[in-house]
């Protein structure tokens, strides 16, 4: 890290820089895809991603309710800060780009829901100077939620026509061994040390109530790698180990998404399922693995703050928050994986939150989101004109 962001964060620990007079807007990248309000939705950016220089954008929406439904092809639109141009890099046969992730300097996009046949599902690799290829061998695949890279294998997190599964190459995404892991879908990877976790949503009190007896003896909501056995469920773990601490939750189905490994610490959201597909975040959690046991704490942040999007750089992480009350995007610091000591960085008025967000050289970037309540009873209004404006913020303006 360089000495100016060491003085910066110095500097920070004492107060939070209000950034609203410095803040930038450099563009709508998806307006002329998704150009009136009734497609508004599809124009949130779930990831943004540096990659070769540039900053990856991921749009759309998948969700079979509520506006702009089942959008796509999508777009792979990239932002180069060197030139200040947006530029379409490839087109994703899905219908949303829902998570970017970068691993020993290649790229990958899960195939979130494909808009060809599902007969298989889609994942794209992005190697250096190359085009984005596409690789369409995951049978019966309908949705890829997440990837993941331990014991030198590919993981992706499926729902597949069947159920849930997690499907696991050994050769970069030439083949695929597809492990079933019974009822509804595989929704994220959580990393934890050395060991590695699929997640399944956590149903709402109702809905386990709904279920029946043999249901309920055999559901689960984690199943832990074996290198031997494959995914091994774990019925014991539940929503209270995982979101401890927690009392604002609704009874509604919950997720873990965006984990972070840092160090032997791994840091997540938690968050409801809402509208289909998407989230509504309520809190962020680490996690440490002490022998077979797992240390579970909330991150001690108001509970004012969602939390939208987690950033690791070098030996620091960040936390993306939005304060409705008070209309403030605030971003959250810590070094290393001291995760019960945040300290709030700078923050800037904003009248929706900030969805996802970057950091490239000193300079952040942000993009508006916007959300509804309501899938079965919603008004386009709702949902924020600002949805996909990307917002760029220099931090040498703190010490200016």
């Amino acid at each position: 890290m360089n000495k100016l962001l060491l003085l910066l964060f110095a500097v920070t620990l004492l107060f939070s820089y209000d950034a609203t007079t410095k803040i930038k807007l450099i563009g709508d990248p998806y307006k002329l895809v998704y150009e009136t309000k009734k497609d508004f939705y599809a124009k949130n950016i779930w990831d943004m991603a540096v990659f070769e220089n540039k900053i990856y954008l991921g749009a759309g929406n998948s969700s079979n309710e509520g506006p702009t439904q089942n959008a796509g092809p999508m777009p792979l639109i990239s932002y180069n800060p060197t030139t200040n141009e947006f530029k379409t890099e490839a087109i994703i046969q899905d219908e949303q780009i829902d998570v970017i992730k970068i691993f020993e300097n290649k790229m990958y996009i899960p195939g979130h829901d494909a808009r060809e046949n599902w007969d298989f599902a889609n994942f794209y690799i992005k190697t250096p100077n190359q085009s984005v290829k596409k690789y369409r061998n995951i049978k019966d695949g309908l949705h890829v939620y997440d990837v993941a890279f331990h014991d030198n294998k590919i993981f992706l997190a499926l729902g597949v026509k069947n159920g849930a599964a997690v499907a696991i190459s050994s050769d970069n995404a030439q083949n695929w061994e597809i492990q079933k892991l019974d009822h509804y879908r595989i929704n994220s990877f959580l990393e934890v040390g050395k060991r590695l976790f699929a997640t399944k949503h956590f149903p709402s009190s109702s809905a386990f109530k709904e279920m029946s007896q043999s249901r309920k003896n055999f559901f689960f909501s984690v199943a832990e790698y074996d290198n031997e056995k494959g995914f091994v469920p774990n019925y014991k773990l539940d929503s209270k180990d995982f979101f401890p601490k927690t009392t604002n939750l609704k009874d509604e189905s919950i997720k873990i998404i965006r984990s972070v490994k840092m160090n032997d610490k791994t840091i997540y959201i938690g968050a409801y399922a809402h509208n289909d597909h998407q989230f509504e975040p309520f809190g962020a959690y680490s996690i440490s693995s002490a022998g077979k046991n797992l240390d579970i704490k909330k991150v001690p942040l108001s509970n004012h703050y969602k939390i939208w999007d987690i950033l690791k750089k070098d030996n620091s992480l960040y936390l993306l928050a939005y304060d409705e009350t008070n209309k403030e995007v605030k971003v959250f610091f810590t070094k290393n994986d001291d995760f019960d000591s945040f300290k709030e960085y700078f923050s800037f008025k904003s009248e929706t939150f900030a969805r996802s967000f970057e950091l490239f050289e000193d300079k952040f970037y942000f993009s508006l989101g916007g959300e509804f309540k309501d899938t079965k009873n919603f008004s386009y209004d709702e949902i924020s004109k600002d949805t996909g404006k990307i917002l760029q913020f220099d931090t040498k303006n703190i010490t200016n």
